[in-house]
C-alpha cells in the first residue's frame, strides 16, 4: 500500500514508555514535520486519532490508512516545516479506578428515622464513548499521559456527585441501613447507571461495571439506630393489642381472655398494655396469686379498663354499665341474665 520512499507517520506508543497493548494509555501524542508531499498517516485497528495538520484545526479519523494532503492544492501549498500531529485514543480502554468516600454521606435510616453517617468503598472501571469531547477535555494541550494524574483527577469529580446519587438511590428503594450490605451490588448498579451519564457529555467518558464492596457506618450509630428499631417495633405491636381490645369492648370475659394468653405470649409487651389502659396487674395467667390488692375482685371497665368492685353496676370512671339487667322469664318467673335468648328454666324464648 505504502511507496517504498514515502514518509509514514505511525502509532507509537513508546512514546509514554507503555507496550503497545496497554490499553491503560488513554492517549498518545505523535508529532512528525512532512518531508514528502506523498506523505501518510495510520490510525491502527485498536485506536482512533485525532489529526492536526501544520497547527490548525484538528480532525478525527477511524481506523485506516490517510494522504497527509488531501488535494493537489495542499501539495501546492506545502512548504518545509510543515508539522503533522496525531493524538492515538484506544477504542477499548483497560483502567480500573478504585474508590472511597473522603466524607461520610447523611443519610436518614427509614425504620428508626434515626441519621447515620454512612462510607463506601469500592471500584469502577472507564469507556471512552466521545473521543472527540474525551480530547477537548482531557488531552488539551497535554504532551504525555499520566495515568495517575488522570485517576486523581476523575475520580474527584465521580466523587462529587456519588452522594447525590447514592441516597437518590436509598430514598426510591426506601432502604434500612441494615439493607445496604445485601444489596450493595443492585445498589452499586444503580448509582453507575446514574453517575455515568453525568461524565459522558462533559468528559466523554462512560462509567463501567460501578462496584461497592463495603459500606461503613459507626458501630455507635448503629447501636442507636437498633434500639430505636426495637422501639418502634415494640410499640406497633402495642398499637395492634389494643386495637384487638378495643375490638372485643364489649365482651368482657372475651377481653380477660386475650389478656391472660398475651401474658402468657408476651409478658413484657402485657405488663406494657397494662399500664396503657390503666389496669393494675391481672393474676398470672399460670395460676399463680393475683397482685390485686385484697377486696377487690378482678373486674374491669370494658369501656376504660378502670378496676371495679365486684358488686359494682357501673364504672365510677367513665358511668358505662358493666352488670346488664336480669331478664324474667314471663312463663316460669325464672332470672336470667340479660343477654340471655332462652329461659334457662323453662326454655321460653326471651327476646
Amino acid at each position: 500500500m505504502f511507496s517504498k520512499k514515502s514518509q509514514i507517520i505511525k502509532f507509537e506508543q513508546n512514546h509514554c514508555h507503555a507496550d503497545v497493548n496497554d490499553n491503560s494509555v488513554l492517549f498518545v501524542r505523535v508529532s512528525d514535520e512532512v518531508r514528502d508531499k506523498n506523505a501518510m498517516f495510520e490510525i491502527p485497528f485498536t485506536h482512533v486519532g485525532y489529526v492536526i495538520k501544520g497547527g490548525g484545526d484538528g480532525r478525527m479519523y477511524p481506523s485506516g490508512h490517510y494522504d497527509v494532503f488531501d488535494g493537489k492544492k495542499e501539495v501546492k501549498d506545502w512548504k518545509k516545516g510543515f508539522s503533522v500531529e496525531i493524538i492515538y485514543m484506544p477504542k477499548e480502554t483497560n483502567v480500573k479506578i478504585k474508590w472511597g468516600t473522603p466524607y461520610k454521606a447523611t443519610y436518614r435510616d427509614e425504620a428508626s428515622n434515626k441519621v447515620l453517617h454512612v462510607g463506601a468503598r469500592g471500584e469502577f472501571g472507564i469507556s471512552i464513548c466521545n473521543h472527540e469531547q474525551f480530547f477537548r477535555k482531557v488531552v488539551g494541550i497535554r504532551k504525555e499521559f499520566d495515568l495517575n494524574d488522570f485517576k486523581r483527577n476523575f475520580l474527584s469529580e465521580v466523587l462529587n456527585e456519588y452522594t447525590d446519587c447514592f441516597l437518590e438511590v436509598v430514598k426510591k428503594n426506601k432502604l434500612t441501613y441494615d439493607q445496604l450490605q445485601s444489596k450493595k451490588k443492585s445498589i452499586g448498579i444503580e448509582v453507575g447507571k446514574l453517575l455515568s451519564p453525568k461524565f459522558e457529555g462533559t468528559w466523554g467518558i462512560s462509567l463501567v461495571g460501578f462496584i461497592i464492596d463495603d459500606f461503613e457506618i459507626d458501630e455507635e450509630e448503629t447501636a442507636a439506630v437498633e434500639e430505636a428499631a426495637a422501639e418502634a417495633r415494640k410499640q406497633q405491636k402495642l398499637q395492634e393489642y389494643l386495637a384487638e381490645l378495643e375490638r372485643l369492648d364489649d365482651k368482657q370475659w372475651e377481653r380477660e381472655k386475650y389478656l391472660r394468653q398475651l401474658e402468657l405470649e408476651d409478658r413484657a409487651a402485657y405488663y406494657e398494655l397494662l399500664k396503657v389502659i390503666g389496669h393494675p396487674p391481672v393474676g398470672g395467667a399460670a395460676g399463680g396469686k393475683s397482685d390485686m390488692t385484697p377486696g377487690v375482685a378482678s373486674v374491669f371497665c370494658p369501656n376504660c379498663g378502670q378496676p371495679m368492685k365486684g358488686g359494682d353496676i357501673f364504672c365510677p370512671k367513665c358511668g358505662h354499665r358493666v352488670v346488664k339487667e336480669k331478664t324474667i322469664c314471663p312463663k316460669c318467673g325464672k332470672s336470667n341474665e340479660g343477654d340471655a335468648m332462652f329461659c334457662a328454666s323453662c326454655g321460653t324464648k326471651l327476646k
